[in-house]
């Protein structure tokens, strides 16, 4: 079922702020610009340039630029300017050095689109190169939904629950499902974006889970700018009650980014209630980017304190989780999701 969603600004504070209506007005492409066109004949290669239009505030934008014949420079100065805006500043960090990166500010006032930015580089004499990067729009959540709703707990089993989302312009999506009614909740941590540009992730409720209201979280992620959207459902208690078996969690970790072919590891802790689930056996899981299935990769064991690691080598971007295969007296864990970009 889909349900309107709250979107709600967190800040580098943590303070939220809440919006009106069912999300919040962007436009532009999905992720902040990559590429820039490069016309200036005092540089080589391609420019890079991360660059967004903030929901509320400022953000910062940068471009990278390649010099040639950096000894020979003087200074390096510019100014850039959004579609029917004045000129502004850009501060670059020159040091003789032939990659030089140059700063600006971006208000929530400002136009995506197109800008225009003259870099003026002073040699023997100035000259003078163009260049138009590409200002992305402002990210915005626009559906969310978990499936089924309501959630109706079955005893002596988990039940699937399925959490998607449409989100336009950030980065990195995650999520949580929060009871309203006691301190329980089910970390689904990055959400993986799949075919069709919908992000999805999964979690299994077992039948000791708190009946009554809960909330889905969405928190999507660009730059320092997170934003949260919310949405209510319901769980209903199981018919004949709870089995009674002990709960499991397991957590998991790994690096951000892995340089393709290297090895990396697959790390966390397994726990079972609320003490370390010794020497159990847990599976990792293993989904490309932009797949849809998760396929199994190895098996590692915990040791003593519950710990366990395991070395993997790096091939395509994708996601990870853990599971612990439930028992006659012990429930089934998932951990969250754990994006690797591999480069």
């Amino acid at each position: 079922m889909k349900r309107r969603v709250r979107s709600l600004l967190a800040t580098a504070t943590g303070v939220a702020v809440l919006f009106g209506g069912a999300g919040l007005t962007t436009t532009g492409s999905a992720y902040a610009a990559q590429h820039a066109l490069t016309t200036g004949p005092d540089f080589m290669g391609d420019v890079s340039a991360s660059a967004y239009v903030p929901v509320q505030g400022e953000a910062g934008a940068s471009v990278t630029l390649k010099l040639r014949d950096p000894a020979t420079v003087r200074r390096v100065t510019g100014v850039i300017a959004a579609p029917g805006k004045p000129d502004r500043p850009v501060t670059f960090d020159f040091e003789r050095d032939a990659v030089i990166t140059g700063k600006w500010t971006i208000g929530e006032r400002d136009p995506a689109g197109r800008w225009k930015l003259t870099v003026n580089v002073v040699r023997q004499t100035t000259q003078v190169n163009d260049f138009t990067v590409k200002v992305a729009g402002k990210q915005r959540i626009t559906s969310a939904s978990v499936t089924p709703d309501p959630v109706a707990l079955v005893r002596g089993k988990d039940v699937k629950v399925l959490v998607e989302s449409t989100i336009e312009g950030s980065g990195m999506v995650s999520a949580k499902l929060v009871s309203d009614r006691s301190s329980q909740y089910y970390d689904l941590g990055n959400l993986a974006l799949e075919p069709g540009g919908r992000h999805r992730g999964t979690a299994y409720f077992g039948d000791d889970s708190t009946a009554g209201a809960w909330t889905l979280e969405i928190y999507a992620t660009r730059g320092g700018e997170v934003l949260k959207g919310v949405s209510p459902f319901t769980v209903k208690a199981a018919a004949q009650g709870a089995s009674g078996k002990a709960g499991a969690r397991v957590t998991i970790g790994a690096a951000k980014k892995v340089r393709k072919g290297a090895y990396f590891k697959v790390y966390g802790r397994a726990y079972r209630g609320a003490k370390p689930y010794a020497n159990k056996k847990l599976k990792i899981h293993f989904k490309a980017k932009g797949g849809s299935t998760y396929k199994l990769v190895a098996f590692v064991r915990t040791n003593r304190s519950g710990r366990y690691a395991k070395s993997l080598k790096a091939g395509a971007d994708g996601y990870f989780r853990v599971t612990s295969p439930g028992t006659r007296a012990t429930r089934a864990a998932l951990s969250p999701q754990r994006l690797v970009d591999v480069r």
